[in-house]
């Protein structure tokens, strides 16, 4: 290969995946400086021979017969049926070739069975395809499940924090009367004090907390 050539190749071909790893270190992830994902393609485009159109939902999953390949499976059969028959039909098609191979490898039929072989191979791939949406569906339902459960243990955590909060002002207010100066406004029962939200009990603990600010600043002053 001369120089022109090997630089001619270097614009044709991809870098090797040294080039693309080496930029996903720890340290770039961890800084935000690893390239961002390639933009989706716009218009049409064409893969593995196929074009596709992006815009078109029907290009997405388009029948074999709109692209002219023979279809070997029926539409109105069972898929996941259909596609141990095309796995058996594909190890017997390559048992056959290998056969054709050792006995007479200049055989034409040797070019019969790879066809054969490649359009069991389109037929497959393409009703393995057809499980995609099922798969992104599924996919979302675990990730909105995985979402569900943090947050239901989020709240667990909340509620369980709460309760230690209600359990540590229980204590508190019950051992408050033995601290605090006898007044007719302030009146705290020392069994049980209901620290729901109970509009009976507001003006009760709004005269607790100010005759607990008026110790503090009298402790304060004095």
């Amino acid at each position: 290969m001369t120089e022109n050539e090997s630089e001619g190749a270097t614009h044709v071909m991809a870098p090797p995946p040294k080039m693309y790893y080496k930029q996903y270190t720890t340290l770039a992830v961890a800084n935000n400086s690893t390239p961002p994902p390639p933009p989706p393609p716009i218009g049409e485009y064409s893969a593995f021979g196929i074009t596709h159109n992006p815009d078109d939902p029907r290009s997405i999953l388009s029948s074999l017969k709109e692209h002219g390949v023979t279809q070997l499976y029926s539409d109105a059969a069972d898929n996941i049926k259909e596609l141990k028959k095309l796995k058996s039909s594909l190890l017997i098609s390559f048992l056959d070739l290998l056969d054709v191979l050792i006995q007479c490898p200049t055989n034409p039929i040797r070019e019969k069975k790879i066809e054969d072989l490649e359009l069991l191979f389109i037929n497959f791939h393409h009703l393995v395809n057809t499980f995609r949406p099922h798969q992104a569906l599924e996919t979302l339902i675990q990730m909105i499940k995985i979402q569900k459960d943090q947050k239901l243990n989020l709240v667990e955590q909340i509620n369980s924090k709460m309760e230690q909060v209600r359990a540590g002002l229980h204590t508190t207010i019950n051992s408050l009367p033995a601290l605090l100066p006898h007044s007719p406004d302030c009146k705290v029962e020392s069994t049980e004090v209901d620290m729901e939200t109970d509009k009976s009990n507001e003006p009760g603990i709004e005269a607790l907390l100010n005759s607990l600010d008026d110790l503090v600043e009298r402790e304060l002053g004095g």
